[in-house]
């Protein structure tokens, strides 16, 4: 007995025109593995993301909770972050220096824009040579925060209350 003879070009041809008939697949398999990655990007981002009232490791205050005449190491930028908090008398970069309300229920970016709020703080502040007004307004995720802290960001490290 002599084993079957397979015609590649038949082979081939039968491939085709499985391929033909179901072209579908590939783009509902690609478009299942797009949203798999998609949603596990948002489940990871929203995981290392903290709220406030979260728990965060010590010596670390969310941004918005922070109170005036406590400093810190200030953010990088402006905005809603967590800060690492230090005792005026160590080195810090920050102070924060008033906590102002929010209209209840606006979110920064829509009722209370940046420049509005960064101009309440620069009225309430006093002049610090080698520092500059900043604020931490609140975003989308800070879950009812309506206030604004308004803090010094010190050009150099400080050693002292400015107050």
């Amino acid at each position: 007995m002599s084993a079957p003879h397979h015609d590649p070009e038949l082979f081939d041809e039968l491939m085709r025109e499985e391929r033909r008939r179901r072209p579908g697949n590939r783009y509902v398999a690609g478009a299942l593995v797009f949203g798999l990655l998609t949603l596990v990007g948002v489940l990871s981002y929203r995981a290392t993301r903290t709220a406030p009232g979260d728990q965060l490791p010590e010596g670390t205050a969310h941004g918005l909770d922070v109170t005036a005449g406590q400093c810190f190491w200030s953010p990088t930028g402006s905005g809603e972050v967590d800060v690492l908090l230090t005792p005026c008398a160590d080195r810090h970069t920050a102070e924060a220096f008033a906590v102002l309300p929010l209209a209840e229920g606006s979110l920064s970016g829509i009722d209370e824009p940046y420049q509005r709020t960064l101009d309440r703080c620069t009225a309430v502040a006093h002049p610090i040579p080698g520092a500059r007004v900043q604020v931490m307004t609140p975003n989308s995720w800070t879950g009812g925060k309506q206030r604004a802290v308004c803090y010094y960001r010190f050009a150099t490290e400080m050693t002292a209350p400015v107050r």
